[in-house]
């Protein structure tokens, strides 16, 4: 039975609550499906996974973070093939320029005309390689497309398409020859998912892979096919934004973000823009999860990723080692849970 179609399907009969139950069981089968498609070129990184199913879901974009080496570019190839998406991976170095990212006007001295050649960002899924190796006017380069799905160049703004989804991954601040990414590039980001480097039992496992023949630039040889079309997608989506959430749910984000924005660890909170990323993705989070209500745990299983991002250290809380997931959990320890 085809995954697309199946996952596409809405219950034509019943009332609307039980097609919309129908539904989201459904969107916890994909996610099922699509761990085990992953799962064929990736070993672990499940909670990555989910991370950038439920960002995708939610129409954001995802930073991933991690040393090189630990299959970030694999994971954005895998999930583009698991979606029939089309693939651009850009490598951002320091000499990049904006125009080599949305693309040029080129004279035609045949009709003294200038024609638009468009760039790598016109694409389905595009994976921004290092992108904190690029100086910042380049990292800007993206910020029109990531908000608005659209890019405008001489005046022309040309649409990216509603499945367009940046995967920018990034080497650890400290390593040589990066540059920090702006607090505006930043909030732009659905969530920072942390990439680590796999257990040894999981190593074992790759390395046997490897040994059998496993080759991360051919998927089709390895299974990673399409489990999902576009269309199927987007009725996904729809499903996902009906996911109730109550007034007291409602609270409980805008305290865990207000929280931030008090936090004696922080000189800067989170943005309504994080408050608007909690929301949707604690639907998503429940919709991967068989339900079509959200629960408190959605909200918090979320945070960490969330909002990590989105918050500016105070020098002092730096110097005494808290990290971005520990402002972030001592921000969320400080607000009642909502029974």
């Amino acid at each position: 039975m085809g995954a697309g179609p199946t996952i596409a399907a809405v219950t034509e009969t019943g009332d609307l609550s039980t097609a919309h139950a129908a539904q989201v069981g459904r969107t916890a089968q994909l996610r099922a499906r699509l761990h085990e498609v992953l799962g064929r070129a990736i070993v672990g990184q499940q909670q990555v996974i989910d991370g950038m199913f439920i960002a995708l879901l939610c129409r954001g974009h995802v930073l991933l973070e991690g040393v090189p080496g630990t299959a970030k570019t694999l994971m954005a190839r895998a999930l583009a093939a698991a979606l029939s998406a089309r693939f651009t991976r850009v490598q951002f170095t320091p000499d990049l320029l904006p125009s080599d990212i949305i693309g040029t006007s080129v004279y035609r001295a045949a009709n003294a005309s200038f024609e638009f050649r468009p760039g790598p960002i016109f694409t389905d899924t595009l994976l921004a390689d290092e992108i904190n190796r690029a100086p910042a006017k380049t990292q800007a380069a993206l910020l029109e497309a990531m908000e608005e799905r659209q890019v405008t160049s001489d005046g022309v703004t040309r649409q990216l398409g509603d499945r367009f989804f940046v995967a920018a991954t990034q080497n650890p601040v400290e390593y040589e020859g990066t540059y920090p990414l702006p607090e505006a590039q930043l909030d732009r980001f659905f969530f920072k998912l942390e990439v680590s480097v796999p257990s040894p039992a999981d190593e074992a496992v790759l390395l046997r892979r490897f040994d059998q023949g496993f080759d991360p630039h051919a998927l089709d040889a390895a299974g990673v096919s399409a489990v999902i079309d576009e269309n199927a997608l987007l009725a996904v989506r729809r499903e996902v934004a009906a996911v109730r959430v109550g007034d007291e749910v409602l609270g409980y984000i805008a305290a865990i973000v207000a929280a931030t924005r008090t936090s004696p660890d922080l000189s800067l909170g989170a943005s309504p823009r994080g408050s608007i990323a909690l929301l949707q993705g604690a639907k998503a989070m429940a919709a991967v999860q068989g339900r079509e209500y959200v629960v408190p745990d959605d909200v918090k299983e979320i945070c960490i990723p969330a909002l990590r991002h989105r918050m500016v250290r105070r020098p002092e809380a730096e110097i005494q080692g808290v990290s971005e997931i520990a402002a972030v959990q001592r921000a969320l320890g400080r607000v009642p849970v909502p029974r």
